[in-house]
């Protein structure tokens, strides 16, 4: 029960810290700002890619060998003399490093929805703008969220901040982090 609390009372010190360091980064870091963009903007696509790989590969899998992808790659890479290998490693490690990506932003993602101030707000307005693969419209935007055009932009930028300081300044060191130790 101790540790519960101990869990909770550091939580919610560094959602106290995220608040700080966004209050800052907000002010200074368009480059920032741009980044995280670019990320939300190819993040329906590169989903959809990985997605696609994973079939493609599954199919020539498949037709080469009769069995499921994840059954036999092992073996096929082992044994099978007609599989090209560095073909089948090229593109399972495209997929690994695209998943790796995804993975970084949804950890932020969940972040962001928990953050205390308007947090679930600011997801639904990134998760509809960027994040499903048949984007929302802006107006479907403003009408499902019951909100005007000017809030509307001025929430999404704040959004798409908050993710970067979140993103770069918090789930990206943790990993470095992690990856160190």
């Amino acid at each position: 029960m101790l540790e519960k609390v101990k869990e909770k009372d550091e939580k919610q010190k560094s959602i106290e810290d995220l608040g700080k360091i966004y209050n800052f980064e907000a002010l200074y870091s368009d480059k920032m700002y741009h980044n995280t963009k670019l990320l939300l903007k190819l993040y329906s696509k590169v989903m959809w890619r990985m997605s696609n790989s994973i079939m493609e590969m599954e199919a020539e899998c498949y037709l080469s060998s009769g069995s499921r992808l994840f059954d036999v790659v092992d073996t096929l890479i082992d044994v099978d003399p007609r599989v090209d290998k560095a073909r089948i490693e090229s593109r399972l490690q495209s997929i690994e490093d695209s998943k790796s990506i995804l993975e970084l932003i949804d950890r932020a993602l969940v972040l962001l929805k928990n953050y205390p101030n308007d947090g679930e707000k600011y997801y639904e307005i990134l998760s509809k703008s960027y994040l499903v693969f048949v984007k929302y419209s802006e107006s479907e935007i403003l009408e499902s969220m019951n909100i005007s055009r000017s809030t509307f932009f001025r929430d999404k930028k704040k959004a798409v901040t908050l993710l970067g300081v979140i993103l770069w300044g918090f789930v990206i060191p943790d990993i470095k982090k992690s990856q160190v130790q």
